[in-house]
């Protein structure tokens, strides 16, 4: 473990959370003030001795780029997605330039360009811009600003989606009804298979990661552990799902699952895209759902989806990605099972 990093388990393992300050050699040398992310749920964590994920005051997300191919497709995908913002920005610069030397265009002649487009809307669906045609998924992909070298570990700078809440109750949870994707050696799929077989994954479609809640009563965190979130039984994902949405302030399940912007609602948008994109195939991918843990009622909470660990995505050449569209809709049923139970007495 590098050095930053063991300067950082140790500020976990003191819980003294003072900043950190280095100097990254990249390009134009730059001052961070790091310290490690105390509202990440799963992955790579401190108190479990490795090499967890650092924020800035800036509300920047420091993850480190794992070696190998799965760091490399993590990295590709998000350079990829900013690559083609930037090139479709830089078209729109294009257009508009030209548009400010061609004023002396008539009415008539625009209308009848117009009318030219419309005639062919099929071919233009297929010619949506990117931003236009992935916009749910960039609602909900983390913002990506760049990648950094520090004390010889590259990390993904992206943005902290817990920064803009007082206190972030958070769920991630894995998608699909199977992890495994099919290039993969018959070894790691074996693995996989026994990991899906052994949680709720192969059978709902979906798998508790990690989670925590903050309890207003008690101002402070319960926080599932691994080892809990690995050992949740089938009949026990509804009271977890309840107990999520419970921050002893007043929220039920139907302010942080149901309404117009609710989590639900969110994901059905991410799942209308889904059944559409044909570029992306997402495996063992999450989705962070997240509220103001000390809200009283649904406005307060400001809920908000995050589709998070890019590892394992691949292109999906023109095919549908039918496993990760499985898992959203089981989420969405699931919660929406939910919603028809008695919450009360699923929290005794």
């Amino acid at each position: 473990m590098s050095t930053l990093w063991r300067e950082a388990l140790l500020e976990h393992n003191s819980f003294n959370y003072r900043q950190m300050s280095t100097t990254l050699p990249v390009s134009t040398p730059t001052e961070l003030h790091l310290q490690p992310c105390k509202h990440q749920v799963a992955g790579h964590l401190f108190e479990e001795g490795k090499a967890g994920s650092l924020v800035d005051e800036k509300g920047h997300f420091y993850k480190p780029v794992q070696n190998g191919p799965r760091g490399r497709r993590e990295r590709e995908f998000y350079e990829r997605v900013r690559s083609e913002l930037r090139a479709e920005k830089a078209a729109r610069l294009r257009l508009a330039a030209q548009a400010s030397v061609s004023e002396d265009v008539s009415d008539e002649d625009d209308q009848t360009s117009v009318s030219g487009r419309s005639d062919d809307e099929s071919d233009a669906q297929t010619k949506l811009p990117f931003s236009v045609r992935n916009a749910a998924m960039l609602a909900t992909v983390p913002r990506f600003f760049g990648v950094v070298e520090m004390d010889n570990v590259t990390l993904l700078e992206l943005e902290d989606v817990a920064k803009r809440y007082r206190h972030p109750s958070i769920i991630d949870i894995k998608l699909g009804f199977r992890t495994w994707y099919p290039t993969a050696d018959q070894r790691y799929i074996d693995k996989c298979k026994a990991k899906d077989a052994s949680t709720t994954q192969a059978a709902l479609g979906f798998k508790i990661c990690g989670m925590q809640v903050y309890r207003a009563c008690q101002r402070g965190y319960w926080r599932a552990s691994k080892r809990w979130c690995k050992q949740l039984p089938q009949d026990a994902v509804n009271k977890a799902l309840i107990r999520f949405a419970n921050n002893e302030a007043g929220l039920r399940p139907i302010d942080i699952f149901g309404g117009r912007s609710g989590s639900i609602a969110q994901l059905q948008q991410l799942e209308q895209w889904f059944q559409t994109q044909r570029e992306f195939f997402f495996y063992s991918s999450s989705v962070l759902i997240i509220y103001e843990g000390d809200a009283e009622t649904a406005e307060e909470a400001r809920v908000t989806i995050k589709l998070v660990d890019f590892a394992h995505t691949f292109p999906s050449d023109g095919r549908k990605d039918t496993n990760f569209v499985a898992g959203i809709t089981a989420l969405i049923d699931g919660l929406t099972n939910v919603l028809t139970l008695d919450y009360h007495d699923c929290l005794m």
